[in-house]
């Protein structure tokens, strides 16, 4: 059973996608967060340095980016949209190639040619899909088919190629109209976003939220059921504890078998530790065993926590090429599933496996920890927290609740404008009065003598 858990909170919304009781893809969102990944603007250039092929562009008055630009043409406005989205202060990077994702094809603009996805088993739809679609869309637009695209779909791709190049024309007719810089277009809320990565039928989808619900049951992805409640819907289905255990480092399986995972300046590294765990005498044997036992869990925590860039895995060493290349294939296999482009490079004679995996959101631990102390929660973690324990309360003990006038709250982060402000708002939505208890920085100097 395919099933979608959406949660849409004060500070945070949180969705997950479980399958067959199983947590597969989780996905954070802070509510402060002004743009998405894949938002369209027409942005004003600020600077631009040709011998560094880059651009600085304005995307409003608070928000600017930058992108790799190699023209040298003169302009003042340029359509852009954002291509990745960075934890620290950075700005975001963009792409002048606009993209729109739809079920059965993703449509860019600014490039040219059909191709398919590499994940799909069906070569000869292309030559299908060419001889039915107008080939002037194709002059100066890349289509890729996705994976789930079969010639019986074919008619449904040609659809939303055509709808796709109208949205293009609105876009463009509108940043012609523009004076400012400015977000355009937002193909997706991060729900849809969400459903579209997944890109699969859904059994059930339960939400906390009536209003996205509703748009939910409008929208074109195929949901079985949507069922709305009014309840902690993380809390009773027992998935807040496993985001917890994903800021941990080390992740206990069966038979005593443990994984360590690490980030380093310049990669993740996955650690396999067998834990004196052995089923076969042969050494070769055993460790292929225990390190096939692995991969499933490997492959989903990577997608959990949302690891990118290069992903180091310090297998049990075998001695035998055969049994390496078929770890190679059971990882291959494992990320046939991975909404991302991952890919395994290697595997060394040490049973060391490189695994590239592109970047595209914020990690897992970007979102819920803090930026400057990794060792706290972010501030809207913290409060999400407290926001779901009042809700709680309010839920089930509601007169309870409403006698207290005032409430003493331990907030584990340091006191900041940020933190009064979210107090406050707090205290009007539950009608309550916070007494805030938060740590003291005094509490952490460290005396060297």
């Amino acid at each position: 059973m395919k099933k979608i858990i959406i949660q849409k909170g004060l500070f945070l919304d949180k969705i997950a996608y479980i399958k067959d009781d199983i947590l597969k893809k989780l996905k954070i969102t802070d509510k402060n967060q002004p743009y998405f990944e894949k938002d369209i603007f027409i942005a004003k250039k600020k600077k631009q340095n040709i011998s560094m092929s880059s651009l600085s562009l304005s995307l409003d008055e608070n928000t600017d980016g930058f992108m790799h630009y190699y023209g040298k043409d003169n302009f003042e406005y340029k359509l852009c949209q954002i291509k990745k989205i960075y934890n620290n202060e950075k700005n975001p990077k963009l792409t002048d190639e606009i993209t729109l994702v739809g079920k059965y094809i993703i449509y860019i603009k600014g490039s040219s040619g059909l191709s398919i996805s590499n994940k799909s088993k069906d070569d000869e739809i292309i030559e299908t899909f060419k001889n039915a679609i107008n080939p002037s869309i194709l002059s100066d637009t890349k289509i890729i088919l996705r994976s789930n695209c079969t010639k019986d779909d074919i008619h449904s791709a040609i659809s939303e190629t055509e709808e796709f190049d109208k949205i293009y024309s609105q876009i463009k007719l509108k940043a012609k109209l523009t004076s400012k810089p400015q977000l355009l277009y937002r193909q997706y809320e991060s729900e849809e976003l969400f459903l579209s990565k997944l890109n699969t039928d859904i059994d059930e989808l339960i939400i906390n939220d009536k209003q996205t619900a509703d748009r939910l049951k409008r929208s074109s992805f195929k949901i079985e059921n949507i069922i709305c409640k009014n309840e902690n819907l993380f809390e009773k289905n027992l998935i807040n504890t496993q985001i917890d255990a994903l800021l941990s480092d080390k992740i206990s399986m069966q038979n005593g078998i443990n994984l360590y995972i690490q980030k380093t300046e310049a990669m993740y590294v996955i650690d396999v530790n067998s834990a004196g765990y052995f089923k076969y005498k042969d050494k070769n044997k055993n460790a292929h065993h225990i390190n096939s036992i692995a991969i499933p869990e490997i492959a989903r925590q990577i997608m959990l926590r949302d690891l990118s860039g290069i992903i180091l895995i310090d297998f049990i060493e075998m001695n035998d090429d055969k049994l390496a290349k078929n770890l190679i294939n059971q990882m291959n296999t494992q990320l046939e599933n991975d909404d991302r482009k991952s890919s395994v490079v290697s595997i060394t004679k040490l049973s060391l496996m490189q695994i590239i995996r592109k970047k595209e959101d914020l990690s897992i631990s970007e979102i819920l920890l803090d930026k400057n102390f990794t060792k706290l929660y972010s501030v809207e973690y913290i409060f999400e927290q407290i926001s779901e324990k009042l809700s709680n309360m309010q839920i089930t003990d509601k007169e309870n609740l409403e006698q207290i006038k005032s409430v003493k709250i331990h907030i584990p982060t340091f006191e900041s404008e940020k933190t009064n402000k979210y107090i406050k708002i707090l205290e009007e939505k539950y009608n309550i009065k916070i007494i805030p208890d938060y740590l003291k920085r005094s509490d952490f100097n460290i005396k060297i003598h």
